[in-house]
């Protein structure tokens, strides 16, 4: 396991008391809740970069029209042997 590091962080009192609540609803320390806010921030960079580099190649290579029937027309075919 990695060493553990200790901070200080400063947070306007209403954000701490919100994140108190929180912490004591779920039953964690509040190393814990940091941790796992640290954890959601950087996933979520990670997809918001994801989603632009997938944004980006989409721009630079659209589909085509008749790439759009086709998949229109599979999809059709597969959803409907679906039970509904």
């Amino acid at each position: 396991m990695n060493r553990s590091v200790k901070f200080a962080v400063s947070l306007p009192e209403s954000d701490f008391q919100e994140l108190e609540g929180y912490r004591k609803k779920e039953g964690v320390s509040r190393s814990r809740l940091v941790l796992e806010a640290l954890r959601l921030w950087k996933e979520n960079k990670e997809t918001k970069k994801m989603v632009r580099i997938y944004q980006e190649g989409y721009r630079r290579v659209p589909e085509k029209v008749h790439e759009i029937a086709g998949w229109e027309k599979a999809s059709a075919e597969n959803f409907s042997q679906e039970d509904w």
